[in-house]
């Protein structure tokens, strides 16, 4: 997950796109695309797409800036709307007798496979190192025991 956010991240900062969500107070919001000046020429045969996140629900306008970076009122705008906290809509009403749950993984984080792969590799690299220092010591041994066995060449002549 963390490799295709980067990815994403440095292809939109290689190809000098830059979006911003800013939900208003109402409900709905504002979804901002900065486009580089350079990108736009009549020469360019490139298409350039930006996909909504699927959890900004109900955008009510859609603003395309071209410039080299945000307008100061926007940019405030921009900043404040990352500061504040993020307000998941309330689900349908609840019916009397009826019991709902909802699940998300949105809090869930994979600190388990991460610690599990973590301590793998450690047990991995510990384990080989065990095998280079037996070896290490097999071959000393093996050469002790050749250099007893082989007969001077002064002696046997």
């Amino acid at each position: 997950m963390f490799i295709e956010l980067l990815t994403l991240a440095a292809a939109m900062l290689a190809t000098g796109i830059e979006t911003a969500f800013v939900p208003s107070d109402d409900g709905g919001g504002e979804y901002l695309v900065r486009v580089e000046p350079d990108l736009v020429s009549s020469r360019s045969p490139y298409t350039f797409t930006s996909d909504i996140p699927v959890d900004e629900r109900d955008v009510r306008r859609v603003c395309i800036y071209v410039a080299d970076r945000w307008p100061a009122a926007v940019e405030r705008t921009v900043i404040e709307a990352a500061a504040r906290p993020k307000v998941i809509p309330a689900g349908p009403a609840k019916v009397e007798g009826e019991e709902m749950t909802m699940t998300t993984d949105q809090g869930k984080k994979p600190w388990s496979l991460l610690v599990g792969s973590l301590i793998a590799l450690f047990l991995s690299l510990g384990g080989n190192a065990y095998l280079g220092i037996l070896l290490g010591g097999m071959r000393a041994r093996y050469l002790s025991l050749v250099r007893e066995r082989i007969p001077d060449a002064s002696v046997a002549g």
